[in-house]
């Protein structure tokens, strides 16, 4: 089967390339840059502030925002760790106030010059990008610009790595001797360990609940778990206490912990920071997609505080500059072949060093894509049968295409002794590009998780994790029926907080303070007067509702005037235009800045004390596009701790022929404060 799985991967894998890459060339040279910006993919009005020499041979361009149009950065949807081609605007800043540069638009082959780089970091008013160290000249000619812009691009590293995988997986001869890899391909029945069963005496959180413990038992006691973790379960927490007890109970234990993204395996190695000795752990990464707090634990960082390897380094600096001053051919060759030597040199100790570094530690942090980098890989080089790691983790394993979770597996083959999967499948899948053909999206969004579960219908393997920790009762009831089978329970600290239990909430009584004491409101906004609208500055069409952006604008006032507090509150929907149009009102009109605008996609992971949910969609057609994806909706009326604000068309959702979304606006109308707005009270 392992051939057969891996020629469908092959052949979705090339089209989903294809598809990206001709998107994005598309937008790239259709679209103007204020439309870019428009759609999130670029960001425009920046000047160069200071170019300075960064980690590990890398340098580090800061931008900041052009004062003449604007004080802060308009960032879209680019954020750390995305790689982005940075290009020079045709304007170009006054000769007479700026230091005297080559002015070029060009390279020497005539092509628009750019830098490509990484976000390192960012906030409103500066961007940092980490480069090469190579591309110094050509940035340096950036100060000459008084705007320059950047553009998020295609990173076509991740689909070759994807394929590079399925290509050994079909390369795996008859029969497979991987036991994990059995399981994932069929070849191997799973059966429960009952036998030698052994449960934990001690967990060192004395929090846990019932359902994590004996999730945490049973991947202690089995080869291969999956903890499904729904909305506000403390997935996290579980784990942190599984991988605690895995090196209890063998001290000797190295364990691989990989996510999707940078920030799904950050949050781990941040938590176990203070309760693992830090010499255990060990961060494998480009050091600008990490967070700072987890900088400690890069490889990279680390690897360069060996003394020998910076005395080298030194050492070669120092000959190179004697070397421009060498005017006699014999001594400047006799000094190119001893920086060679010490290169040599250098290379074998740092080599060295990682290779201790990763010995030494016990829990190894690093997306699936970093799994499979040179330095883990690299071990395995002189003895092909060295011991790396006894357990793989892989955490949201729902929002990684299965592809992608194939990467340790088969970059660390006949390694793991077991394999954990954590993640919600009823939440959004991975993002998938390809429209155009409905096999590959099928394939492409079919995770990991759903895969297993179809091959082993018993689900012995899954552990549910009921109790939910974020929201009110009420606000959990929906989705704990229609997604979770009514298992999700309440912890009694949160099913019944409300807004006004917030410490900074006005709590006098009033006959108008409805909008604090209730946990679900739904504005219904059905008829002629709310009306969706096609933006045609965004990309397809994205849609946006001016009636409903008045309707979030007044009850955002009203809970301020009760002083909720602005961070907490959060704004959310499906539509890029319609989020597009909030931050124009409420950030830059209304000046608060720190409430929190997102599309729903954007939100998936984070939590607010108050949710205010725009659907947009309004239309004579009953039209919905994707409201229909029900994962996006659970996601979206999830992320509420104590209030969930709804403002819709019930009418449209009732009669668009989707069953989900007639059962969630009929329970709505029967369990939610629904108000009736009148449009001419917002004009």
């Amino acid at each position: 089967m392992n051939k057969e799985l891996a020629s469908k991967f092959l052949s979705s894998i090339k089209h989903e390339r294809e598809q990206d890459i001709q998107t994005t060339s598309r937008l790239l040279t259709t679209l103007s840059i204020q439309q870019l910006v428009q759609n999130g993919l670029a960001i425009n009005n920046i000047h160069l502030e200071n170019i300075r020499s960064g980690l590990i041979g890398k340098l580090y361009m800061e931008l900041g925002p052009n004062l003449a149009v604007n004080d802060k950065i308009q960032r879209g949807d680019i954020k750390v760790g995305d790689i982005v081609l940075v290009r020079p605007a045709k304007t170009k800043v006054n000769t007479k106030t700026k230091p005297k540069v080559k002015k070029v638009s060009e390279d020497s082959n005539g092509e628009q010059a750019e830098c490509s780089g990484v976000v390192y970091k960012m906030s409103d008013t500066q961007i940092t990008i980490a480069l090469e160290e190579s591309q110094d000249v050509i940035a340096t000619t950036f100060y000459s610009y008084s705007k320059l812009y950047i553009l998020k691009t295609t990173n076509v590293v991740t689909y070759n790595r994807m394929e590079s995988t399925m290509r050994k997986l079909s390369e795996i001869s008859s029969p497979i001797q991987d036991k994990i890899i059995q399981y994932l391909v069929n070849e191997r029945p799973f059966i429960p360990n009952t036998n030698s069963f052994q449960n934990i005496k001690s967990f060192l959180n004395p929090n846990l609940n019932d359902s994590q413990k004996t999730a945490i038992n049973f991947a202690i006691n089995n080869d291969l778990t999956i903890i499904h973790g729904p909305p506000g379960t403390g997935k996290t927490f579980t784990l942190i206490e599984l991988i605690q007890q895995l090196l209890i109970k063998n001290p000797e234990e190295r364990i691989l912990i990989c996510g999707p993204s940078n920030i799904s395996v950050d949050t781990i190695l941040e938590r176990l920071t203070p309760l693992v000795p830090n010499n255990l752990l060990l961060r494998i990464g480009h050091p600008a997609r990490l967070l700072d707090s987890n900088k400690r634990h890069s490889l990279d960082i680390l690897s360069k505080k060996n003394t020998i390897v910076k005395d080298i380094s030194q050492e070669i600096d120092k000959l190179i500059q004697e070397n421009k001053k060498l005017k006699n051919y014999k001594q400047r060759k006799e000094n190119w072949n001893e920086i060679k030597l010490l290169r040599k040199d250098l290379k074998k100790r740092e080599f060295k060093t990682i290779k201790d570094l990763i010995i030494q530690s016990r829990i190894v942090v690093t997306t699936l894509h970093g799994s499979s980098s040179r330095e883990l890989c690299s071990l395995y080089r002189d003895d092909p049968n060295f011991q790396l790691f006894d357990t793989l983790i892989i955490d949201e394993v729902s929002q990684a295409m299965e592809p992608q979770c194939w990467i340790p597996l088969i970059a660390h083959q006949n390694q793991f002794h077991k394999l954990v999967l954590a993640g919600d499948n009823k939440q959004l899948p991975p993002t998938i590009k390809t429209e155009d053909d409905k096999n590959v999206i099928h394939n492409l969004e079919t995770t990991l998780f759903d895969r297993i579960i179809k091959i082993f219908p018993k689900r012995d393997m899954v552990k549910f994790l009921n109790v939910q920790y974020r929201m009110n009762q009420k606000i959990m009831e929906f989705p704990s029926h229609s997604m979770y089978n009514g298992k999700l329970l309440a912890d009694a600290t949160v099913a019944n907080r409300l807004l006004i239990d917030l410490p900074t909430v006005d709590a006098t009584p009033s006959e108008d303070d409805d909008d604090t004491k209730i946990p679900l409101i739904w504005y219904d906004t059905q008829g002629d007067e709310f009306q969706e609208t096609a933006d045609e500055a965004t990309i397809l069409g994205s849609k946006y509702n001016e009636g409903e952006i008045a309707i979030v604008k007044e009850h955002i006032e009203n809970l301020r005037s009760f002083n909720v507090p602005e961070n907490s509150i959060g704004v959310i929907s499906p539509y890029n235009a319609q989020v597009s149009h909030l931050k124009k009102l409420i950030h830059d009109e209304l000046k608060l800045t720190d409430i929190e605008i997102s599309t729903v996609d954007g939100f998936q992971g984070r939590e607010k004390d108050v949710i205010i949910l725009s659907l947009v969609r309004s239309n004579e057609k009953f039209e919905v596009g994707f409201l229909k994806e029900e994962r996006r909706l659970n996601v979206a009326i999830t992320r509420p701790r104590r209030q969930l604000v709804v403002v819709g068309n019930i009418e449209v959702l009732q009669r668009c022929g989707n069953k989900y979304l007639k059962s969630w606006s009929e329970w709505c109308e029967e369990n939610a404060d629904v108000r009736y707005p009148n449009i001419d009270d917002y004009l």
